[in-house]
């Protein structure tokens, strides 16, 4: 094999795992791998042990960059964050509702949209019509599902 074709098939290697960046799926990657190892070996059995030291040389550096420029782009494309600071949960701002008293913004049929403590939240009735400007109470919280009842006028 000629040093020009095994410098070809080298670039080839790199483009592919490079390539293998911004399509995921494994398949051109390990293609693109086995370039790069193929092109090393035919460098070291048929040219020369000099340009199997450069290219293994220049594949070695390229391992961390492509990690690097990897986890870079991941993290901006999933948006993969080190921490959860300043996370909370809903859970933890709507158990604060349980038994709290508010008023139907719409009509809940059986759900819709209420104020209750000067929050506007989505809720649920127990499974009756309840009319706008209705006064609620809130009977139930399970994770973000709001259950009211109608408060018994006097």
């Amino acid at each position: 094999m000629s040093t020009s074709g095994i410098i070809t098939l080298f670039i080839i290697g790199l483009t592919a795992i490079t390539i293998e960046l911004f399509i995921p799926g494994a398949i051109v990657g390990i293609c693109g791998a086995g370039c790069v190892i193929a092109s090393i070996i035919f460098a070291y059995l048929y040219v020369s042990n000099l340009l199997g030291h450069i290219l293994l040389g220049i594949g070695i550096c390229f391992i961390p960059i492509f990690f690097i420029t990897w986890y870079k782009l991941l993290t901006k494309t999933f948006a993969i964050k080190a921490s959860e600071e300043g996370f909370s949960s809903a859970r933890e701002k709507l158990n604060g509702l349980l038994s709290a008293e508010g008023v139907t913004t719409t009509t809940l049929r059986p759900s819709g949209t209420a104020n209750i403590k000067g929050n506007k939240v989505d809720v649920i009735s127990e499974g009756e019509m309840i009319l706008k400007n209705t006064r609620i109470k809130v009977i139930d919280v399970k994770g973000n599902r709001i259950v009211v009842k109608p408060v018994k006028t006097k």
